[in-house]
């Protein structure tokens, strides 16, 4: 739908007349007819006042401008992931080609790193046979904006796996930053908390224990919901580690024992099984460190 439609939408599901509207936001009548039928622009700033008075998100009002449909670059990504997963290489192949087109036509950055991810997954996600080239593009693009958005927390959940840590790991300051300033928006909540744990588990791994902490006090302030229990189990986990890895071994193993008695629970084996081995590993590093000291 084009603005104006949307526009008149909203405002008739709304019974707000022309005139009501018109007078909230200072503008004439016409005006706003002329808007709704697509004859005149509108600025940003009108447009906010028009979904303030109507009480209506940008979030809301680009999900009607899109019929009802989540963002169609979202989707595209989401395609070629559901693609890799069904072993289709042969229509990422196809979306890539069209994708490359596309990108000499218009320059839209978005159709560039979804060529570089078609690629990434034609290779079945082998960082030792991707260019590294191609790698560099997302690190540098990454590290260049300043202030992120919702698409730059797609990008880096989609290419974390091609990263270097120690770039990922300074981007982690990015996603921080993201996190505060877009904490009571909620329709990204599934991606902010992958990247946060994924990006946890990373800094861990590299001893940049520093940054663990700010990224485990990070999903303990964003994943405060009863209903979010899987996050909350895992925060236990990691809370666990960073305390074994401060030497408070024995609540940090009662801490991790108690998350990984919940997975086992519900069944969750993956988790279960990763979880535990990673206990078991820092806890045999932990038992090394002190045999060494005592030497």
């Amino acid at each position: 739908m084009e603005i104006g439609q949307v526009i008149k939408k909203i405002r008739t599901n709304k019974n707000i007349t022309q005139q009501s509207l018109a007078n909230a936001i200072g503008m004439t009548r016409p005006y706003i007819a002329r808007i709704e039928s697509g004859k005149n622009s509108i600025s940003s700033d009108k447009l906010t006042e028009i979904l303030d008075y109507c009480n209506v998100t940008y979030n809301e009002f680009f999900y009607i401008k899109n019929d009802y449909k989540k963002s169609s670059k979202m989707n595209d990504y989401n395609k070629v992931i559901k693609l890799y997963y069904e072993n289709n290489i042969e229509e990422i192949s196809k979306i890539k080609n069209e994708a490359e087109k596309k990108y000499e036509e218009n320059s839209d950055i978005f159709l560039r790193h979804l060529y570089i991810l078609c690629i990434s997954m034609e290779n079945d996600l082998d960082v030792n046979k991707i260019d590294k080239e191609y790698i560099q593009e997302i690190t540098d693009y990454l590290l260049s904006i300043d202030d992120w958005c919702y698409y730059e927390l797609v990008v880096l959940n989609n290419f974390l796996f091609l990263l270097p840590p120690a770039a990922a790991i300074l981007m982690s300051k990015n996603l921080l930053k993201y996190a505060e300033k877009y904490k009571e928006l909620n329709s990204d909540t599934k991606v902010l908390s992958y990247l946060l744990f994924n990006l946890l588990e990373l800094s861990i791994k590299n001893n940049e224990f520093e940054s663990a902490k700010l990224l485990l006090n990070a999903t303990k302030t964003y994943t405060t919901k009863k209903t979010e229990f899987f996050e909350l189990t895992l925060s236990l986990f990691y809370e666990g580690i960073m305390n074994i890895i401060d030497d408070s071994v024995m609540e940090g193993i009662g801490k991790c024992n108690k998350s990984l008695d919940i997975f086992k629970t519900l069944g969750n084996e993956y988790f279960y099984t990763k979880l535990k081995e990673d206990l078991d590993n820092l806890l045999k590093k932990k038992l090394a460190s002190n045999k060494e000291d005592n030497v």
